[in-house]
């Protein structure tokens, strides 16, 4: 028996011992020292590594027990709206891709948090490319890089830079991304924690959709996102 460890429901009241509680515990305590260890070597990775800020050491600790994908690996299809999502979408036309070269070369770069802030703090200059990179980015890839989680802050960031940058002839591909977010890790706590001025951004942004694209999946995002209808 470990120091310091609660015996709470391991020896039971007849003094013998419940050893499902006692297998729990350990199980419990082989994976949070297996953790420990993972992310103690992710931690001396980043230091060799010279990763440029502390969040960038932070991401890397935070996303050291995911395992990349393997060839045959898909990740869940969207199957949840009634009407069909082209969740592989990018909108549009090719002049505006052409004008848009910086940001494309760099959404194709990008596999993993990591890259993705690199590209989202420091290589776009202003909201503007930022949402260029982020509408460039196929709806997998974000479900992949956000998989594990979304940063606290960074979502409020998502729907402000996507409303006051929309534009209607890439509606679905918004739609589609807001969609993908809700498929990420912690969505509800990020979520629950958006400021006022961003919630009232993605109002603005979910009715700048329901002009522009489908009503009924439009609905059922101000469901998920808990907007008033």
């Amino acid at each position: 028996m470990w120091k310091g460890k609660s015996t709470h429901g391991i020896i039971r009241q007849d003094g013998e011992i419940n050893f499902s509680k006692l297998e729990q515990q350990i199980d419990s305590a082989v994976e949070a020292d297996k953790m420990y260890w993972v992310r103690n070597e992710a931690k001396i990775r980043a230091v060799n590594n010279k990763v440029a800020s502390y969040e960038e050491f932070e991401d890397i600790v935070k996303a050291s027990h995911l395992k990349p994908l393997e060839k045959g690996d898909r990740i869940s299809d969207i199957k949840v709206f009634k009407q069909p999502w082209n969740i592989n979408s990018r909108s549009g036309s090719s002049s505006q891709k052409s004008s848009n070269k910086s940001t494309e070369i760099a959404s194709s770069s990008v596999d993993n948090v990591n890259q993705f802030n690199r590209v989202w703090k420091r290589q776009c200059k202003n909201s503007s490319d930022q949402f260029n990179f982020l509408t460039e980015l196929d709806c997998s890839k974000i479900h992949q890089i956000f998989q594990a989680e979304i940063a606290m802050g960074l979502l409020g960031e998502f729907v402000s830079v996507l409303q006051n940058h929309y534009q209607a002839e890439k509606s679905e591909t918004v739609a589609n991304i807001l969609y993908t977010f809700t498929r990420c890790g912690r969505f509800d706590l990020s979520l629950m924690f958006l400021s006022q001025k961003e919630k009232e951004c993605l109002s603005k942004l979910l009715g700048s959709l329901s002009d522009d694209w489908n009503s009924e999946n439009v609905l059922q995002l101000k469901e998920i996102y808990k907007i008033e209808t």
